[in-house]
């Protein structure tokens, strides 16, 4: 079976449910939210995987100072998975594409693991959750750590919110980059500057 020909099975699964596809990216917007799954194929043999992710229109904004592009891929997302870690063994799992029966596998996970969990994350707190127990924090790649930071602060959390911000910050040793991204974001959220007094979000 051809990548085409995979693209089409999940047409025939997501297009029912509101998602519009350009190209192998399905988006689906739900008020603020945006749904997101695309398929990744592999650079090295023939098989193909799943990533998956919400994206908060908001969060997205104060991140990037601009609004989201019309097309949002999944490395814009607020959270973002990949497909292995939403079943059971949490394994990253690739299916082979000239497999009619691995193909038709892989749109059963989609429907059976990838749907369910875009469902649940339609609320600030779950995907705050979320950023939370994968421990984005300890991994700290800067990105999910800006998406945990300014959920904390839209939920109430402003401390934790602009701590988060700082301690990127503190451990920019350049200009520009993630320290800079996450000054930016302190600027906009309204998180605390040297003689201005209390932290605020």
């Amino acid at each position: 079976m051809t990548k085409r020909a995979v693209v089409r099975q999940f047409d025939h699964l997501l297009k029912p449910r509101s998602f519009l596809r350009q190209k192998d990216v399905w988006n689906r917007r739900v008020q603020s939210i945006v749904d997101v799954i695309d398929i990744q194929i592999s650079k090295v043999d023939d098989s193909a995987t799943v990533n998956a992710g919400v994206l908060d229109r908001e969060v997205y904004t104060i991140a990037w100072g601009r609004e989201p592009p019309e097309l949002i891929e999944q490395p814009h997302c607020t959270i973002g998975v990949r497909i292995g870690a939403l079943r059971d063994d949490r394994l990253d799992k690739w299916w082979r594409l000239g497999d009619d029966n691995s193909v038709a596998d892989l749109v059963g996970n989609v429907e059976a693991h990838v749907l369910p969990f875009l469902e649940y994350m339609h609320t600030r707190e779950a995907m705050k959750q979320w950023l939370i127990e994968t421990e984005v924090t300890r991994k700290r790649y800067p990105l999910p750590i800006i998406s945990l930071a300014i959920l904390e602060c839209l939920s109430g959390d402003f401390a934790q919110g602009c701590k988060l911000l700082a301690e990127i910050q503190a451990r920019s040793r350049s200009a520009g980059g993630w320290g800079t991204r996450a000054a930016e974001v302190a600027e906009r959220l309204g998180c605390f500057h040297e003689g201005r007094g209390r932290s605020t979000c």
